[in-house]
């Protein structure tokens, strides 16, 4: 099985710490010397050797021939025990007792700095090329009267403890490299699901998601994979629905204007320029038509660029919808409607004063437009203000009209959607875009049916999040 380079990664990386943690180890354990384990090591044997030697000696009263005869035994066997060189040495540095016959040379553990012990214990160290050694010694105040000093001479092979401890790290290193491979593995894993899935995606599969498993980074690069799947299968679907309808929408006047053309030129052939009048209106007429419609789409297409517009301006809601029902009053008084309005005075900050209008214009014309005659709208706005947090505007714009089936009422908000029923003129793009202009602004805009009829409510920030 292939290893993978994040594996590679990862192991590399405990290779360095176990690396760095060693060297650490190493110069602590030559920078703190006095309370190295040898040091204590060294402590304890010198005095276990004294604490031996004096209940020997300290009941009797002895020759230095006798001394030497009881001590040599049990110095040469504590010599094997604790691996070193041990001698006792009277006051004027004679030899009272020896595990061997000759004494190592001590000349360059002396010329050192000795640590001392809380115990009054004294002990060098001394490096050369393939050992090392510690020297300690013990002077104590038995006999009386001529006080012994012991010695203890320890060499061992230079990189002894460096053998071990890297032998520790070895094992430990072995370890990792098996216990890290499945945690590699768990992490590569849906790293490797997300790497195809993406590539699918790349390759026009919209349909791609993985699964989010555990709490951890890569469920959250999961869950933004998904996110970003899903929006972007909502945006070219939209896309290719708009290109549907703008193209269903464009085609129709197209051929009602080759129709008449062919007409025009029948008429022309036959002398019937008299009767040409009609169809060249007809024609005109549809050159309008597309030419707003082709305006209305290029508006539309406006609100879908990344730049949003400047958002440094303050609206009286009150007075704008005021002023957009004086526009309407003319189609009011024709169709018999009744206004009922309630309107609180309410002002919004940090918005753009254009795109308010068109989400108020859009939705009155709507309702001016789908209402009956002798029909009744009514118009409410108000602020809402829950838990001392921010203030919100909330404009409800409701007409008699038959109520909507529910699965429309979230479709009404797709571009060129109209009310099932319906012939009356439009571009099914008004809510489009207040939906979009309502996003913008951080606001939310839904419809529902209310026991007045059909309505549309429109929640808005006064200011900025």
């Amino acid at each position: 099985m292939k290893i993978s380079r994040l594996y590679l990664k990862i192991f590399l990386a405990f290779l360095l710490v176990l690396m760095i943690s060693e060297f650490t180890v190493i110069w602590i354990l030559h920078t703190r010397w006095a309370d190295s384990p040898h040091v204590r090591r060294t402590e304890s044997q010198l005095m276990a050797i004294k604490d031996l030697t004096e209940m020997e000696i300290s009941t009797k009263s002895l020759s230095p021939e006798q001394e030497r005869i009881i001590l040599t035994p049990i110095l040469k066997t504590l010599s094997k025990s604790f691996k070193a060189d041990i001698w006792i040495t009277g006051p004027y540095s004679e030899i009272v007792a020896s595990s061997k016959e000759e004494i190592p040379n001590l000349t360059q553990h002396l010329a050192g700095e000795p640590a001392k012990t809380p115990a009054g214990v004294y002990i060098y160290k001394e490096r050369r090329k393939d050992t090392k050694s510690v020297y300690g010694t013990y002077t104590s105040d038995i006999p009386e009267g001529y006080p012994f000093t012991y010695h203890l001479f320890h060499p061992w092979r230079q990189f002894e403890e460096e053998t071990w401890f890297l032998r520790g790290q070895l094992f430990i290193t072995i370890l990792a490299a098996i216990f890290l491979f499945p945690l590699a593995l768990r992490i590569i894993g849906p790293i490797k699901k997300l790497t195809i899935s993406a590539a699918k995606l790349g390759q026009g599969d919209l349909t791609q998601r993985v699964k989010v498993r555990g709490k951890d980074e890569v469920a959250d690069l999961a869950k933004t994979f998904n996110h970003m799947a899903e929006s972007l299968e909502k945006t070219i679907k939209s896309n290719r629905e708009l290109t549907a309808n703008v193209s269903h929408e464009m085609r129709s006047p197209l051929a009602r204007m080759g129709i008449s053309l062919e007409m025009l030129r029948e008429r022309i052939n036959d002398d019937k320029a008299d009767q040409c009048e009609v169809l060249i209106s007809g024609m005109q007429s549809e050159i309008i038509h597309m030419d707003t419609l082709i305006g209305k789409i290029i508006e539309f297409s406006k609100l879908d660029m990344h730049t949003a517009p400047p958002m440094d301006e303050s609206v009286d809601l009150s007075l704008l919808i005021q002023d957009l029902l004086r526009q309407y009053q003319p189609t009011a008084d024709h169709k018999k409607f009744e206004i009922i309005s309630h309107l609180e005075s309410v002002s919004i900050n940090d918005c753009n004063q254009n795109s308010i209008k068109i989400i108020l214009d859009n939705i009155i014309g709507n309702a001016f437009k789908y209402t009956e005659k002798n029909g009744i709208i009514r118009i409410n706005l108000c602020v809402e203000n829950k838990n001392n947090r921010l203030n919100k505007a909330i404009i409800e714009i409701t007409n008699t009209h038959e109520p909507v089936p529910e699965e429309e009422l979230e479709e009404i908000f797709n571009p060129f959607h109209r009310l099932k029923g319906h012939d009356t003129p439009g571009y099914g793009l008004g809510l489009a875009a207040a939906l979009k202009i309502t996003n913008m602004h951080q606001g939310h805009i839904q419809a529902e049916n209310s026991e007045h009829g059909f309505t549309i409510k429109v929640t808005l920030p006064t200011t900025k999040a």
